[in-house]
């Protein structure tokens, strides 16, 4: 039973593309955001994710550490793990520790565009992509456009993503992550 559950997670997140980021966001979607992890300051951060789409729902667990110029990210459900990633700003390695573990580069993406610093962000993307921030009722709210639709919007509970909940919606994709975060 508990291999048919972590089986249908994986499945469910390839198939909703967990962390999916446009690969016009990212030039390809086998390549990372260029942005190096120093830019969104040293840290280790423990997360609770769950990703939401029409008809369903999972959730995972993962751990976040920034230093020494890398980001480093293993994502656990159920206890076990799914997947490790580590970047340098140039080139990301993972480790995949089931057939069906979502892709480290659209998790790592869709982290970047959550956490990285507006101006980073901004020379990050593509021509005809652009990103703001504006408040929405008294909270900070980010939104990546393409080709004049927000693509991406995400709305911050406090003003870091590293404390309290975060909402990201990937509209073009049709999922939505909540992440629930705090520093160790």
């Amino acid at each position: 039973m508990r291999a048919r559950l972590i089986a249908g997670f994986f499945l469910v997140c390839c198939a909703f593309g967990l962390g999916a980021c446009a690969s016009r966001f990212a030039g390809q979607a086998a390549a990372p955001l260029r942005i190096p992890p120093a830019a969104l300051g040293e840290r280790t951060v423990e997360q609770r994710l769950v990703m939401r789409w029409p008809g369903g729902e999972r959730s995972a667990e993962a751990v976040l550490e920034i230093a020494d110029g890398r980001l480093r990210l293993v994502m656990l459900a159920f206890g076990l793990r799914l997947l490790g990633l580590e970047y340098d700003g140039e080139k990301l390695v993972e480790q995949r520790f089931a057939p069906h573990a979502p892709e480290g580069v659209r998790i790592l993406n869709d982290l970047l565009l959550i956490a990285a610093p507006l101006e980073d962000l901004r020379r990050a993307l593509p021509p005809g992509a652009s990103v703001t921030e504006r408040r929405v009722d008294g909270k900070l709210r980010r939104e990546v456009v393409l080709d004049g639709a927000a693509q991406v919007v995400v709305d911050y509970e406090t003003e870091s993503p590293w404390l309290g909940r975060v909402a990201f919606a990937h509209r073009a994709m049709g999922y939505e992550l909540i992440l629930e975060s705090h520093e160790i």
